[in-house]
């Protein structure tokens, strides 16, 4: 089974999938990664290629900044009654207003992603989740996304379309595609950019990666303790193959072991980091998109103008 051959590939995929916060810069050159990992840029380049044909890494995947659509993003990690439960749950939730991913957790968790509209939405949306999962939540927050600033003009919305359907397309293949100068893309693209309108997040298979597959979704409840934590496990595992750090309290974590002994020894050291108030560990099973509802989003906003 294909795996990162070395520290390079690692730090490859980390920096790739896995910035502090959100990829904002939809545009971003491979240039700078390859500056901030002190390598040229073709040599980024091969071993993405590399990484790709194994199928360890995939697709982008563009998300809009849900202040656009006029909501925030929550977040929800229940414990369920069981796994089964669980993937009886999936296809269900799929259906609910404003579900945008759902990570499954062996043997009986479930992190829940989700664009609401209004803190009694929120909590609605909570207990409906409960429910189908027959389960309760054991922690939830909301993720602190950057206001953008202004209204989105039509050119904005068929731009975000047509970049939900290939974000790292070249820019004049764009404006071909929808019949806009590429003048005109560049600087409307430029704003969006500028103003944190859209993020992407690099698909990855962790099952085409040999040994266990961990999940890992820290609380802490001191904001400043949070960071020295962050920069322990980010520091302390080489196999981190993705970080969501940028919230206050809560952190999430992926990486890979090789064995069980490795497994049970990065365990045993993570529950007992100093800060830490609450934790979920466990082996990560599957991570589901569910992007249709927002692209329908996208049409009708188009068709309003």
């Amino acid at each position: 089974m294909p795996r990162p051959t070395d520290e390079l590939d690692w730090d490859i995929v980390k920096e790739i999938i896995s910035p502090a916060s959100m990829r904002w810069n939809v545009r971003e050159p491979y240039s700078r990664m390859a500056k901030r990992l002190a390598v040229d840029e073709e040599t980024v380049r091969r071993r993405l290629v590399r990484l790709r044909e194994s199928g360890i890494i995939g697709d982008f995947v563009l998300f809009l900044n849900p202040g656009l659509l006029g909501r925030k993003n929550g977040l929800l990690y229940l414990d369920a009654k069981d796994y089964t439960s669980i993937s009886r749950a999936i296809p269900k939730l799929k259906l609910m207003d404003g579900i945008v991913s759902l990570t499954s957790v062996h043997e009986a968790g479930l992190l829940v992603s989700t664009y609401y509209q209004g803190e009694s939405a929120f909590a609605r949306q909570m207990a409906l989740v409960e429910s189908v999962c027959e389960g309760r939540t054991a922690m939830h927050w909301t993720a602190p996304y950057p206001e953008f600033g202004g209204p989105l003009m039509k050119t904005d919305w068929i731009i975000l379309q047509a970049l939900r359907r290939n974000p790292r397309r070249k820019l004049s293949d764009l404006a071909s595609s929808i019949g806009i100068s590429s003048r005109t893309v560049n600087r409307r693209m430029k704003r969006l950019n500028d103003g944190m309108a859209m993020f992407l997040f690099l698909e990855f298979d962790l099952a085409r990666i040999q040994g266990l597959r961990y999940f890992l979704l820290v609380h802490c409840e001191n904001e400043e303790k949070k960071k020295e934590v962050d920069e322990t496990i980010i520091s302390g595992l080489q196999s981190l193959v993705y970080t969501e750090t940028w919230a206050p309290n809560h952190s999430m974590f992926a990486f890979a072991c090789e064995n069980i002994i490795e497994a049970d020894r990065v365990s045993s050291w993570l529950r007992k980091l100093s800060g830490v108030s609450d934790m979920r560990l466990g082996i990560l099973k599957s991570r589901v998109h569910n992007m249709d509802w927002i692209d329908e989003e996208i049409g009708r906003r188009i068709s309003s103008f």
